[in-house]
C-alpha cells in the first residue's frame, strides 16, 4: 500500500463508527474474542522520565501517576489488577483524566463506589478533570471523596520556596466545556505548567498559552490496532499521531495515555492498557552540562 493509499484509508477509518454489536459479532466469529479480552486484563505500569525546560529545580524526581478512561463498572473487572499497581508504585501525586464510568448516562453509583476504593488505596494527591462519560453530579462526588477537581481551575503544589502549577480544563470534547484562559488566570505566565484534559484538542491553544506538559486520553490509543495502519478510530479532532504515547506540538510535550479500561468492547489488540508513571525531571542547559560533577 502506497503512502498516499494508506493515507487515504487511514481517514476513512476515523469517519466509520462501528455498531459494538457487529464487532462483537465479528470477533466471536473469527475466533478472536477471547484473546482480545485478555489483551483488556493485561493493564501494564509504564515508567517515563520527562525532562521540562521550566520545571523548578526543586521538583527534579517529583513523581505521578496517570490514569484515564478507566471505564471502571464495565463488564472487565479491573480492580484487582488497578489496586495492586497503585499499592506497589508510590508517587506524589495521581492524575485521572476522566471517563470514570462505562455508558455515557444513567446512575454512577458502582463507579463511583469503584473510584472511592481507588482514593482509599493511594496516599497521594488526588487531582481530576471531567471526561465525556462523566456527569456534573460525578465530579461532585469525587469532591467529596477529597480529590481536587481541575474545572476549568489550577492547583499549586510548593516545594523548598518554588512552584509547580497542574491546570485542569473542563471536558473538551462532546460537550465543550473547556476554558483554558479562566485555568490559567491565576498562573503565572512564566510558570511550569502540566495540562489535564480529557482529550488532545486544545493542544494549539495549550501550546499559545505556553503549557509545557500536555496530559489526556480519551482514544484508548485506539483499542483496536491494526499493523501497519495503527488505530481503527480514534475519535478525536486532533492528528493522528496524537492517538497515543508521546507526542510534541512547537515547543509543548505532550502525552496522551491508552486508558486503563475500554469502551464498547471489552477488548484490545494492539494497544495493551496502561497505568503511568512520570518522573519530572529539570532539563540540564549547556551551562549545567559543563558543570565538574562530585564524582
Amino acid at each position: 500500500m502506497t503512502g498516499l493509499l494508506r493515507k487515504r484509508f487511514k481517514i476513512l477509518l476515523e469517519r466509520i463508527k462501528v455498531p459494538r454489536r457487529l464487532v462483537r459479532g465479528v470477533l466471536h466469529l473469527t475466533g478472536q474474542y477471547r484473546r482480545g479480552l485478555r489483551n483488556a486484563y493485561d493493564i501494564r505500569l509504564h515508567k517515563f522520565d520527562i525532562e521540562l525546560n521550566r520545571l523548578p529545580a526543586a521538583f527534579d524526581g517529583y513523581r505521578f501517576l496517570v490514569m484515564g478512561d478507566l471505564h471502571i463498572d464495565s463488564e472487565l473487572h479491573i480492580m484487582p489488577r488497578v489496586k495492586k499497581i497503585l499499592a506497589g508504585t508510590p508517587a506524589e501525586a495521581l492524575l485521572l483524566l476522566g471517563d470514570y464510568r462505562y455508558r455515557l448516562s444513567g446512575a454512577p453509583d458502582v463507579a463511583m463506589k469503584h473510584i472511592s476504593r481507588i482514593v482509599r488505596q493511594t496516599q497521594a494527591e488526588i487531582f481530576a478533570v471531567r471526561g465525556n462519560h462523566d456527569s456534573k453530579a460525578m465530579m461532585h462526588d469525587l469532591r467529596a471523596m477529597g480529590v481536587r477537581v481541575l474545572d476549568n481551575q489550577s492547583a499549586v503544589i510548593r516545594r523548598d520556596g518554588q512552584s509547580l502549577w497542574l491546570v485542569g480544563v473542563d471536558e473538551p470534547h462532546y460537550d465543550k466545556e473547556d476554558d483554558l484562559p479562566l485555568a490559567l488566570s491565576d498562573v503565572p505566565e512564566e510558570a511550569c505548567k502540566i495540562l489535564l484534559a480529557h482529550t488532545a484538542e486544545i493542544y494549539a491553544q495549550a501550546a499559545a498559552c505556553g503549557v509545557d506538559f500536555y496530559l489526556c486520553g480519551h482514544t484508548h490509543g485506539g483499542q483496536i490496532n491494526i499493523k501497519g495502519i495503527g488505530p481503527v478510530i480514534t475519535n478525536v479532532k486532533a492528528p493522528r499521531r496524537f492517538a497515543r504515547g508521546f507526542w510534541r506540538y512547537k515547543q509543548m510535550a505532550g502525552y496522551t495515555t491508552t486508558g486503563v479500561g475500554a469502551s464498547a468492547v471489552p477488548v484490545r489488540f494492539n494497544c495493551p492498557p496502561e497505568i503511568v508513571l512520570f518522573t519530572l525531571r529539570k532539563k540540564k542547559t549547556d551551562v549545567d552540562a559543563n558543570q565538574p560533577s562530585d564524582n
